[in-house]
Order: C-alpha cells, then structure tokens, then sequence
C-alpha cells in the first residue's frame, strides 16, 4: 500500500516518535524509507548573522560556513538512521534540502513519488500554545500524497 515512504526530521521528540512508527511500517509492506532533512532559512540566516558579527565575514562566506556547519551537526544523525533502517531489510535514503521546511518536504515526496509522509506532531520549534506544529499543518494541506502525522 504505502511502499515507499517519506520521513521528515528535525531530531525533535516527537520526529523520533514518528521514526519508530516508519520502523514499524516494514510489516505492512514498505519497502523504501527517504530519510528528509530541510536546513531551514531562518535558522541558516540566524546562524550566519552571529558568524558574521563574531568573524567579519563577508555575508557570503559566513552564510556558506552557516550551511556547513548545519549539515556537519546533522549528517552523523542522518546516517545512523538510514543504516538502522537498511538493518531491518528497507532500502534507505538520506534527502537534505535547504529552504521553508514544508514546502520542501512535500517536494521531496513528490520528487522520489512517495506514497506517504510520515512525520511527528510537532517539531523543535513548535511552540507549545499551538494544537499541531505549523510545519506539520502546511504539510498536510499542501502535500500531493497522504500524510501519516504521528502524535
């Protein structure tokens, strides 16, 4: 039914709740996991603002050492995922992509032609007076494929 999936994270609590339910897709017949990272704009641009007041960079340069410096942080993460996932018998991948979290998730579902989303109810930015993450909300109206939003 769903065989390949689409899971978005940003490491938050509740991605990794969303995570053991990818886990447990297997015996329902997924065959393939595309593991999602979006670098968001606002944390790149924040992280780069204090580069270039604390280096004297020009804004390019620390902007581009702000990117680096992300995906150094996160790419360890990702691969213990997709190798977890490849040890209970799923073809994984790993997607990073750099923009507005959910237009770029349901992107990538698009792209790799998923045939679901599976992601927590919210993420680490959340805060916590919303009912449901605005990342997660924007997924759900947005995405061309269905949406499994685990809470």
């Amino acid at each position: 039914m769903y065989s390949k999936i689409v899971y978005p994270t940003d490491f938050s609590k509740n991605a990794e709740k969303a995570y053991e339910y990818v886990k447990k897709l297997k015996e329902a017949g997924t065959k393939e996991v595309v593991i999602v990272h979006i670098i968001e704009e606002r944390k790149v641009n924040q992280y780069w603002e204090i580069q270039e007041q604390i280096e004297l960079s020009p804004a390019g340069v620390a902007k581009e050492h702000a990117v680096k410096k992300i995906l150094e942080k996160v790419y360890g993460k990702l691969q213990q995922k997709e190798a977890e996932l490849r040890e209970l018998g799923f073809k994984a991948s790993i997607l990073v992509e750099e923009g507005v979290a959910s237009k770029q998730i349901c992107i990538a579902a698009e792209q790799v032609d998923a045939s679901l989303i599976v992601l927590g109810y919210t993420g680490e930015s959340t805060l916590r007076g919303y009912f449901m993450g605005s990342t997660v909300r924007h997924v759900v109206e947005l995405s061309p494929v269905s949406v499994l939003v685990v809470k």
